[in-house]
């Protein structure tokens, strides 16, 4: 049988990457022995320090009274019950004592007198006279919360003067009554998890789990995808490859599969070997206290097989997203410094496993990484949703073929093979040597929006806050100037970059129907998310209320006018201008809707943004004027603080007055949308033939 040009390339990135010992050694070594070492290293040292903190002897710093050495007794007497090992070291002086306790001379200071030192004698008495004895006392203990000696030292003798104290009054309450624990405790409080010991122990690996899988995967995909890209650039072999006789798309699409394989099988060896470091701890340690002990295996099975299906797809996604940004790099060491963000961008998400309060839901199940982990969570403690865990799989499998659809895309592209990569960031050239009408390059992009991204997480609610309204004015401001600075010092032909051509009437009108044809079809796709994930919705919140109650003018100036001159300037201009004459037209539309959908930093208001961000993209494309996209904008941003202000304006309109149309009007709603959609691309010239 004649193999295909993809599964013969496929072969020979595979050998290629299994010659290298390195990639080997990430594949095979790291998941076999690094990460259940860790394990076991974890847990023997924390058992270690355990026994260390408990065995050990604290010098404690008694201040002579009339009652330390009564004091000191108690902490010492009780040996069957406790442990702990204290040494007195006597003192006169308190502050002496407290001077060594600062050079760790001792690990606790206790300054203790008799309740006749009291300031109020008649309650000292009255004490006195309840508990009948004279085996009462005040201490005050001083540690240096900073060391962990002196902080052990401190819990360990609270803990045992706790106890005495509770003893003396049980002693006293037997006296005066016959049921003491009722007047102790007049309220009742007991709790009772209902929790078995398979779900403590699955919660507390699902925990731990999800972010070792997750970093694990992603160091599993990130060097062969250095080595298939990079690493081939460095070694000049790439121009060779590309001399072949076969579709580029073949090429990167077998270099997908061969690093694919090796993330999934790193994936694979990580679940064995940490399963297998699991039973071992369970047979070898005593886990009774963490709830290993006394617990079926068998119930943990569909969380074994969850995992066979969802580590490969997961895997597969790592592995496109580090081929996608290792295709910018010229060098092993550019690929490094570009894929050390992404590194971190995984970690947080990962760490979700671990916040309180995150489980698994509708809204979580779309969020890339995130999903993986909380998925993790969920199925290692005994909790199968089907249903969110087919969300989350089909979710990883469509981000994983857009990542593979676009990097084909990028690996066809001579600008982005054999340009100037993410290293050419022009901002560090001197002005003079900026080319004059140079377009931005992919590093320009980058650099620019991570710090622009920056700019906004530190200042923007500082002054919104501050300043109310104007602060955010600001805000929209500071997203309009630093782009446009930005263009200006590389010397970019503003006008081009920014599509400021004046638009046709036709168009105008075009971008009228596009708005109204989104907006229809807009409401479908929200009324969609809200009966799918309802917690989408409740969640998002149009109009801030600071700017609510500002009036009418304030909230459209701020939520209609300043956006659709700052935000289409961003990403419609500076964005949009540079990607389209670096890319695909088509890749230049997504991505930077994609971004505008991100900007807002709200679920449900990501794939409304991305939504329409494709079509205010495609606009500026086809009338090469941003302003066409800028009424879009108003139009959109306004109809929100109108309905906002004057509802009545449209409860009489039919199907859009009603709070749930239905079927039959959401149907009469997407047909409206449709036709008036392709009405407006009729007016921007989008059906007719090209001469």
């Amino acid at each position: 049988m004649k193999r295909t040009p993809v599964l013969t390339l496929y072969k020979k990135e595979i050998m290629d990457l299994l010659r290298d010992k390195k990639t080997i050694i990430i594949m095979i070594l790291i998941p076999i022995f690094l990460y259940p070492a860790m394990m076991l290293g974890s847990l023997l040292v924390m058992q270690g320090i355990m026994k260390e903190s408990e065995s050990r002897e604290y010098k404690i710093a008694m201040v002579q009274s009339d009652v330390s050495d009564k004091i000191f007794a108690i902490l010492t007497d009780d040996t069957d019950k406790y442990e702990y090992k204290f040494q007195a070291v006597p003192y006169t002086d308190e502050e002496k004592a407290r001077e060594d306790l600062k050079e760790k001379k001792v690990d606790l200071v206790l300054v203790s007198g008799d309740y006749t030192t009291s300031d109020s004698l008649t309650k000292s008495d009255k004490i006195k006279e309840m508990y009948n004895t004279d085996d009462l006392f005040k201490v005050k203990c001083y540690n240096l919360s900073s060391n962990t000696s002196s902080s052990s030292a401190y819990s360990y003798v609270a803990e045992i003067l706790k106890a005495y104290s509770g003893k003396l009054r049980k002693e006293a309450f037997d006296k005066l009554f016959d049921d003491s624990e009722g007047v102790l405790s007049p309220v009742d409080i007991s709790v009772e998890s209902i929790s078995t010991s398979e779900q403590n122990a699955g919660s507390l690996i699902g925990m731990i789990l999800p972010f070792i899988l997750i970093i694990s995967i992603l160091t599993g995909a990130i060097y062969p995808a250095i080595d298939a890209t990079a690493g081939e650039r460095e070694r000049g072999t790439l121009e060779t490859i590309m001399t072949l006789p076969v579709k580029k798309s073949d090429i990167m699409i077998s270099k997908f599969m061969s690093v694919s394989t090796i993330a999934v099988f790193s994936a694979f060896l990580n679940l064995l070997s940490m399963f297998a470091m699991t039973l071992y701890m369970y047979k070898t340690f005593d886990m009774q206290n963490l709830g290993f002990r006394d617990f079926d295996f068998k119930l943990f099975i569909p969380a074994f097989l969850s995992l066979l299906i969802c580590l490969p797809v997961f895997s597969m996604f790592s592995s496109a997203v580090s081929l996608c940004v290792c295709i910018f790099a010229k060098s092993f060491k550019e690929a490094n410094n570009i894929t050390s963000p992404i590194l971190i961008i995984f970690m947080f998400a990962a760490m979700a496993s671990v916040l309180p309060n995150v489980e698994l839901s509708h809204a979580t199940a779309f969020i890339p990484v995130t999903n993986i982990s909380l998925l993790i969570k969920s199925v290692f403690s005994l909790d199968y949703d089907y249903h969110l865990m087919l969300i989350v799989l089909l979710s990883n499998l469509v981000y994983c073929i857009l990542l593979v659809i676009i990097m084909s895309t990028l690996f066809s592209s001579e600008e982005v093979l054999f340009g100037e990569g993410v290293n050419g960031v022009h901002l560090f050239e001197n002005y003079a040597n900026q080319k004059r009408g140079q377009i931005p390059s992919f590093g320009d992009l980058i650099f620019l929006y991570v710090a622009l991204l920056l700019i906004m997480v530190f200042t923007s609610s500082m002054l919104v806050l501050k300043w109310g309204l104007w602060g955010s004015i600001s805000v929209q401001v500071i997203i309009l100037v630093i782009p446009l600075l930005y263009a200006i010092y590389l010397r970019c032909d503003v006008k081009e970059l920014y599509s400021l051509h004046l638009p046709k009437i036709t168009e105008l009108l075009g971008a009228v129907f596009l708005w109204v044809g989104g907006f229809l079809t807009n409401q479908i796709l929200i009324n969609a998310l809200a009966k799918l994930i309802p917690s989408m919705v409740e969640n998002s919140d149009s109009l801030n209320s600071t700017i609510f109650e500002a009036g009418f003018v304030p909230a459209l100036i701020i939520v209609g006018i300043c956006p659709a001159i700052a935000e289409e300037a961003a990403f419609r201009g500076f964005l949009f201008g540079t990607l389209k004459h670096r890319t695909k037209i088509w890749i230049a539309i997504v991505v930077s809707a994609a971004a505008f959908g991100l900007y807002h930093m709200n679920f449900l208001q990501f794939f409304t943004g991305l939504y329409m961000g494709c079509f205010m993209a495609y606009m500026v494309y086809k009338s090469r004027s941003i302003a066409t996209s800028a009424l879009f904008h108003l139009l959109n941003n306004s109809i929100s603080v109108i309905v906002t202000f004057h509802p009545e304006l449209v409860e009489n309109i039919p199907i859009l007055g009603e709070a749930n149309p239905g079927i039959g009007g959401n149907i009469i709603m997407f047909v409206i949308g449709l036709l008036l959609l392709a009405a407006g691309l009729l007016l921007f010239g989008t059906f007719k033939k090209k001469a």
